[in-house]
């Protein structure tokens, strides 16, 4: 028996693996359509089969597996929610067991409007039976709250949807103040959606620091609908996805890792192959995210890449935003713009209920009509927010008599009041759950409690049904709305706090050891508002390697600096020091593309590092040395330039490593090129240009944030023409402008425009001019280096005076250079 269950098992895997999606998707013929059907239930029985037999054999971990996935492509299927829940019982993962119920409930729900079966109410009940002596919960599940009062705006998301449908894609923004109800109409139009086909990714954008870029991307990426698609992607892009998901090199046989790229081709490979990924359904695709003024930029320019590149797609991005948050200076500001210019936005205000929509939304709440002295009460108190209305309702008014006052202006007490109702183990699960600062998944929820399992199911299952959290994808809660948990966190004592996030941190580490790199930024934050510093400064420096692979320069400033603020409390040590020395090293090249080489921030970060290796008797490191000397040149210490540059290339000589040679011969080029030496400047930039080698491309762009070629070709021109050869010097500035097109790094590309437009003036050329003075306005926003957005403000302002416009072109050079 056991080998026919082997060969059962084996042939399984095989109908599964082989299976990679519906046959030849994306026609439509008519005769495809029952073969595609036939093949996609032999898969799903396959699944099955291949679980079942799994759960026979004890096999727990890969049954999950495959449940999970036949859960993905049909998540209405109640058979497999009871599955799982049994897969996850027998592991010892009751909390699991249960979020997969609670997921069962909201769906379907959600998409056909009933509760789960009979049988898996007893599933889900036999979960909660207790461990351990605990009052019984209370029954039922707290009544969600109705949409009342938006009927034009549920109008007019309806009217867009249909446009959707015909084949436009579009971002509905709907805003309004906190608590005005922004994501429950938002939920009632995924409600919607899903019942005309529509495939829903959703994800959530939260305000706590220790976030990493690309934050809502991955969300959508990991949706279920999004995964359950990823077999018809080709294998190129999986590999540019894994830089977002690490977990698909484990999950994807023989999946090659991504290599290091320059920063534009890595960022639009991504962008590329994320909108393969969400778009792969072949059907009308709801993107939603919620609060959208704390989005990270990353995920918004694939936003606009998405919007930009399949304008005639089935796409609908539903995001809601505070509007008070969001000012000209604000990421998004720009993207609406963008998009506002393409007529792909519609912007949907949303505003407070009336006094008789508020009484009717209590009414609703409360199955009983409010009587008129108690709906002008209720409205006085409530100023008719959605959020103060439930919140109310739902901390006790309106089961009896109520003595006038009892009602609080400020939701806080309404809130607070809500709280004190909860037993003692479901609100300290409240704080560990506020303290994450933003959705959390069950596992690293009941690490960080550290609750017996038996308590946890129910506290979590407590605060499920009383709504005070909701299902948040498919495997994390998150709480009904942020200032549930803002309230929650605000009454913790400082010393709780501080307890509560380091057993969040060392959860975050211990859940996610298998990568905690993609989690590093948060687990450094955690442990920072923890007060341990020491645990901190090691994972802020790991979350800037990760940023700084992404190429997101800013973060990586933001997460040495403050790593650095705390290694300056702790005690001096030589090791302590050799680590600030490390942590100095690594910021100096991103301080200098974010603040300019003549910034006093990086003086004093080159300074700091300086002393450092000398009183460690350490050898400056090649970046640290580039950066000197770059900034020396700012400063217009030639000499002090010359001599990191002399610095660099004896270091390179001593290793024998061509990628420093050729960073020193940059350093000594600008060095003898400003000081009039052109003669040696072109020795030097030709040494580089002789040195470089392609393969040190990544190395360069990830260390010293330029591609030498680039650079060294580009200045080569400028000196060709002072040498006096014209036609060698355009011939060297195209070769420079050609290579960056290609390298496709904004900084580089930038630097090699604002050259070959200070070259275009020399050689009166206009023509040559206005195209680099456009090209940079163009790649403005890409381009992270500071000098480049000094000198194209001046070149526009040129070029106004070439116009005729004497008048406003030379105040704004005047401005730029000021």
């Amino acid at each position: 028996m056991r080998e026919e269950g082997d060969i059962a098992l084996a042939s399984l895997r095989e109908a599964v693996d082989v299976y990679r999606g519906d046959l030849l998707a994306g026609h439509d013929d008519e005769w495809l359509l029952g073969e595609c059907e036939r093949l996609r239930l032999l898969y799903l029985d396959a699944l099955e089969g291949l679980a079942r037999l799994l759960e026979a054999r004890g096999e727990l971990a890969e049954g999950v597996a495959y449940a999970e996935r036949l859960l993905r492509i049909e998540p209405l299927r109640e058979e497999t929610y009871r599955l799982l829940m049994r897969l996850h019982d027998a592991r010892g993962d009751r909390a699991r067991a249960l979020r997969v119920y609670h997921l069962c409930e909201a769906t379907l729900e959600r998409e056909l409007g009933v509760g789960p079966s009979k049988p898996t109410r007893e599933a889900y009940e036999a979960l909660l039976q207790a461990r351990e002596a605990l009052a019984a919960p209370p029954a039922g599940r707290v009544t969600g709250p109705p949409l009342v009062g938006r009927a034009r705006e549920r109008a007019r998301l309806a009217d867009l949807w249909r446009t959707t449908e015909r084949g436009r894609a579009h971002l509905v923004l709907v805003t309004g103040e906190p608590g005005v109800g922004k994501t429950r109409l938002i939920e009632d139009l995924c409600a919607r959606c899903a019942h005309r086909g529509a495939m829903i990714a959703d994800a959530r954008c939260y305000a706590a620091e220790g976030s990493l870029a690309y934050g809502a991307l991955v969300s959508w990426l990991r949706a279920p609908p999004v995964r359950a698609l990823f077999g018809r992607q080709e294998q190129a892009h999986l590999t540019e996805l894994a830089r977002l998901l690490p977990e698909l090199l484990n999950e994807v046989p023989g999946l090659p890792p991504p290599e290091p790229l320059a920063e534009r081709d890595q960022r639009h490979r991504l962008a590329e192959a994320a909108t393969r990924a969400l778009l792969a359904v072949g059907r009308p695709t709801l993107l939603v995210i919620d609060d959208l003024q704390w989005c990270d930029e990353e995920t918004l320019q694939v936003l606009h890449y998405l919007l930009r590149v399949q304008p005639e797609a089935q796409l609908m991005v539903a995001a809601t935003a505070r509007r008070e948050e969001i000012d000209e200076q604000h990421p998004v500001s720009g993207i609406l713009a963008a998009l506002h210019a393409r007529e792909r936005v519609v912007e949907i205000p949303l505003g407070r209920l009336s006094r008789s929509e508020a009484a009717m939304l209590a009414a609703t709440l409360t199955a009983r009509p409010l009587v008129e002295a108690d709906a002008d009460r209720l409205y006085a108190e409530t100023e008719g927010n959605p959020l103060f209305v439930v919140e109310t309702l739902r901390a006790g008014w309106g089961r009896g008599p109520v003595p006038e006052g009892t009602l609080s202006p400020k939701v806080q007490a309404v809130i607070e009041s809500r709280l004190t109702q909860l037993s003692e183990a479901a609100r300290e699960l409240t704080g560990v759950a506020a303290t994450i600062g933003r959705e959390f998944t069950a596992e690293v929820l009941a690490d960080a409690s550290q609750f017996a399992e038996g308590t946890f199911v129910r506290a979590l299952d407590e605060l499920w049904r009383r709504r005070i959290v909701r299902e948040q994808g498919a495997v994390a809660y998150d709480f009904s709305h942020d200032k549930i948990r803002e309230v929650v966190y605000q009454r913790l004592s400082p010393a709780r706090r501080r307890y509560y996030h380091v057993r969040v941190a060392e959860a975050l580490v211990r859940c996610r050891a298998d990568d905690p790199e993609a989690l590093s930024g948060r687990i450094a934050f955690h442990f920072d508002r923890g007060g341990r510093a020491d645990e901190a400064v090691e994972w802020y420096q790991r979350a800037a390697g990760a940023a700084m692979r992404l190429h997101v320069n800013t973060e990586v400033v933001r997460l040495l600096d403050r790593a650095l603020d705390l290694l300056s409390a702790l005690p001096r040590t030589a090791e302590r020091d050799a680590r600030e020395l490390a942590l100095l090293t690594a910021l100096a090249t991103p301080l200098g593309t974010v603040e300019g080489y003549s910034s006093e921030w990086l003086s004093v970060v080159q300074q700091r590092a300086l002393a450092l290796a000398e009183s460690l008797a350490t050898p400056p490191d090649g970046p640290l040395l580039r950066s000197i000397g770059i900034a020396s040149l700012a400063r217009g210490d030639f000499a002090a330039a010359q001599r990191a540059g002399a610095q660099l290339r004896a270091q390179a000589d001593a290793v024998d490593d061509d990628g420093i040679r050729a960073e020193a011969a940059y350093v000594l080029g600008i060095a003898a090129f400003w000081q009039g030496a052109f003669v040696a400047a072109r020795s030097h930039f030709e040494a580089a240009v002789a040195c470089y080698r392609p393969e040190h491309r990544a190395i360069h762009l990830l260390r010293y944030r330029l591609d030498p070629q680039v650079v060294c070709l580009s200045r080569l021109g400028n000196t060709l023409w002072f040498l006096g050869y014209p036609d060698a010097a355009v011939r060297a500035c195209d070769a420079a402008l050609a290579l960056a097109e290609k390298v496709g790094h904004p900084s580089s590309r930038g630097t090699a425009l604002v050259f070959a437009a200070l070259l275009a003036v020399d050689l009166r050329d206009e023509a040559r001019l206005r195209h680099s003075a456009s090209a940079l306005v163009a790649g403005r926003r890409e381009d992270e280096m500071r000098p480049n957005h000094v000198v194209t403000p001046a070149l526009e302002g040129y070029v106004e005076v070439l116009d005729g416009h004497a008048r406003s072109g030379i105040p704004r050079i005047q401005h730029a250079l000021a």
